[in-house]
């Protein structure tokens, strides 16, 4: 199936060269009819084929290549069309005698041959320098998706083994000490693992998921430590049918639980916070920052890490001037707050 884009350039082409015939009668016309169908044939046939091989010989074959061998091969083309030229001009001359015009135009004729020709050739330059731009622009899109999706499979490869092995340590725990709640824990991480393998083929999912996905980790961070963690998950309205991009939340909130060190630190906590109106997605999320890890006057400060960067290579590729990201530090706390804007 043609696209419409290919359709529309086919009729725009037929619509330019039937413009130029036409132009071309109308100016033959003012002398004689025979004489603007012959201006016409001529003048559109020599720059059709000008723009042509060009297009989709010369420019394709050498133009980048060897581009010395192009400026040869061009001249002679319209040194040859050119010629052609007067050599029409020659034989209406001969075959038509009672509709010459001009008794002297054959030189003319070559003249305006060769201007038709060096047009067609610019003409034909300007095409295919903007194709080959566009053709560009689709390669370097193409190669922007190709590598979101090696970021978004790279991030998937990070919280798996880690995550999972933890996971497995808290449910093995759990089982040997004879916790009733292990059947529940082992479904919900099958629900993740489902989620992270399955539903994050997708571009965009539903909001609920990544929530769930969410609150199933808060748990599971939770069982790393007997003492009740400082962590709060405070959900706003929301849209039920919102859709965001997969794992955007998740890496920020894993962020956080690194470099707070909770589970060692007292006075650590984790902070989230999420809503969204019609017009606007707003999340956030803060972490206490130990002063071990976070000397005053360190550069860690203000280092995401590769889970940040991977975010925000994903947002800008998939919310193009659709969203603001704000990182603040100090020595006692990390904040990241996200907009996504419709």
């Amino acid at each position: 199936m043609f696209s419409l884009k290919s359709i529309l350039k086919v009729l725009a082409a037929y619509a330019i060269w039937i413009f130029l015939f036409l132009f071309y009668f109308s100016i033959g016309a003012q002398f004689n009819y025979i004489r603007g169908l012959y201006q016409a044939l001529t003048a559109t046939s020599l720059q059709f084929t000008a723009y042509y091989i060009n297009l989709k010989i010369l420019l394709p074959k050498y133009y980048d290549r060897d581009y010395r061998k192009y400026r040869f091969y061009a001249s002679i083309l319209i040194l040859i069309l050119s010629s052609a030229g007067a050599l029409f001009e020659l034989l209406y001359n001969e075959i038509l005698p009672e509709y010459v015009v001009f008794e002297s135009a054959i030189w003319k004729s070559a003249i305006f041959s060769f201007i038709f020709s060096v047009v067609a050739f610019w003409a034909s330059i300007t095409t295919y320098l903007i194709g080959r731009q566009e053709k560009i622009n689709l390669e370097i899109e193409a190669l922007k998706r190709e590598k979101a999706e090696s970021e978004l499979k790279f991030l998937k490869t990070q919280i798996n083994p880690h995550f999972l092995f933890n996971a497995l340590n808290n449910i093995y725990s759990m089982a040997y000490t004879g916790d009733s709640s292990t059947p529940e824990k082992i479904t919900m991480l099958s629900d993740m693992l489902r989620y992270v393998l399955y539903d994050c083929e997708s571009d965009y999912i539903s909001l609920y998921k990544e929530i769930d996905y969410i609150s199933s980790f808060l748990e599971f961070q939770q069982l790393k430590t007997e003492e009740r963690q400082d962590i709060e998950f405070n959900l706003g309205p929301f849209e039920d049918n919102y859709q965001i991009a997969p794992m955007l939340l998740v890496g920020f909130v894993e962020n956080a639980f690194k470099h707070s060190k909770i589970e060692k630190d007292r006075n650590g906590f984790v902070k989230i916070y999420l809503w969204q109106n019609p017009t606007k997605f707003y999340f956030s999320v803060e972490n206490s920052v130990p002063e071990v890890l976070l000397p005053l006057g360190s550069n860690t400060a203000r280092s995401g890490g590769i889970g940040i960067e991977n975010a925000k290579s994903r947002l800008a590729l998939m919310y193009p001037d659709r969203h603001q990201l704000e990182i603040a530090s100090s020595e006692n706390y990390h904040k990241v707050v996200l907009e996504l804007y419709k």
